[in-house]
């Protein structure tokens, strides 16, 4: 009875642990994705204040 009580909270304990790796992944890549967004948007110039139409 002991045994398959222990089991249990070790398994549990398992799941718990992957589900912390497994969080902490998807903020770590949340992070990345947001950090390229935001150099993506620093790189791209701000658009002319003004746009002429220059064929017309």
């Amino acid at each position: 009875m002991v045994d398959a009580i222990m089991g249990m909270q070790n398994f549990e304990l398992q799941s718990a642990y992957s589900t912390a790796l497994m969080k902490r992944s998807m903020t770590d890549a949340e992070s990345q994705a947001i950090s390229l967004i935001n150099e993506m948007i620093s790189s791209v110039p701000a658009p002319a204040q003004y746009s002429f139409d220059v064929y017309a």
